[in-house]
């Protein structure tokens, strides 16, 4: 930690902290064979550690060593992740670069050292940098961010992924206040849990089944990810931060018109009708831009066509919106990169999942 100097709600990060930036994928480098057979483009994951913090603040010190300042300092790690690459064949496909530096994209708008902003432990961040147009995708970095950390950015009114104020499919309409947060495998066990009907028996078995799955399964992304290896994109890093997190949305909004129904009252739409709403064609064209600015070998349409034409990429949500997922290209991700079949076998466990709210009663 960095002896618990918080700006906004979140810890500075300094070159006395245990922040990193994890494993970010994917930087894809030109590598090995050499010609005629190579070079082949590979996704690395990058890893930096802000112990290896350079060009911090000078005057202003935490625990006796440098802040992060925005748009100034950075990581500079070596081993990072992506050494496996030839720097003779171009290195880097966005920055030419092996070995690159880490920066901070986000920060504290209303603290600075020095005149500059302050960044913090779960502010996102990209690397590989030669200059400040990273390889990989943004993304949050992590040093103590938990359901702690998460919580307290909601109860300052801010998305616990994006960053940005939180969204109105994450609050109860009537308090205007944040549903409480959990993890994926506490929200589907308790939506589970809700379905009473006793011949809905077979279906709540089987739910049950599928979560255990899918558990399973991202368990084992996840323990790939952490040893280095080409991961499923639509499974979170770690279960119980920032995109990760599960608002607790009640899901039978229409008890009340089900059996009272000369009783009409406004419920207004569901959490995840809001947040699809919310997804306008310029979010998914942002969406689908950035991810193709981070797989220039394989890149998908930028635009996102008019109403009624298919898409060029369905985009899938990891914390699904029906329980206040973020509509951030950080819990979204296109079916063009998901690829194999580990990460399509998770995310029909999760479609699967998401029927339970027909059968809560």
């Amino acid at each position: 930690m960095t002896k618990d100097v918080f700006a906004e709600k979140w810890e500075i990060a300094g070159k006395n902290g245990m922040n990193k930036s994890l494993a970010r994928f994917p930087d894809v480098c030109l590598s090995p064979p050499s010609p005629p057979a190579g070079p082949i483009p590979v996704p690395y994951p990058d890893t930096s550690f802000s112990k290896d913090l350079q060009e911090g603040s000078e005057t202003v010190n935490i625990g006796g060593k440098p802040a992060a300042l925005a748009q100034k300092s950075y990581y500079k790690s070596s081993p990072l992740g992506n050494e496996a690459a030839t720097r003779s064949f171009g290195a880097s496909v966005v920055t030419h670069q092996i070995t690159g530096k880490t920066y901070f994209q986000a920060w504290a708008m209303t603290v600075k050292f020095e005149g500059k902003n302050v960044c913090r432990h779960i502010d996102i961040t990209t690397s590989n940098h030669a200059s400040q147009i990273g390889a990989t995708p943004p993304a949050p970095t992590n040093e103590t961010q938990d359901m702690k950390q998460a919580k307290a950015a909601i109860q300052a009114g801010k998305c616990p992924c994006c960053g940005n104020p939180l969204h109105k499919w994450q609050m109860d309409p009537k308090t205007k206040r944040p549903y409480r947060v959990m993890t994926a495998g506490a929200f589907w066990r308790k939506q589970i849990s809700l379905i009473k009907v006793p011949d809905k028996q077979a279906e709540k078995d089987t739910l049950t089944e599928t979560l255990e799955r899918m558990n399973r399964r991202k368990t084992r992304q996840r323990k790939k990810r952490k040893d280095g290896q080409p991961s499923c994109p639509n499974v979170q890093t770690k279960e119980n931060q920032g995109c990760a997190l599960h608002f607790d949305i009640p899901q039978h909004r229409d008890k009340i018109t089900r059996h009272r129904p000369t009783v009409k009252r406004p419920l207004g739409p569901t959490a995840a009708q809001a947040a699809g709403d919310a997804f306008s064609s310029k979010k998914k064209s942002a969406v689908l831009s950035i991810w193709s600015k981070m797989n220039p070998t394989n890149p998908i349409p930028a635009a996102y066509p008019p109403p009624n034409k298919p898409p060029p990429s369905k985009l899938n949500h990891k914390t699904p919106r029906m329980a206040g997922g973020c509509n951030d290209q950080g819990n979204v991700v296109p079916q063009h990169y998901m690829n194999t079949k580990a990460c399509n076998d998770i995310e029909d466990d999760q479609s699967q999942l998401e029927k339970v709210a027909s059968l809560i009663y």
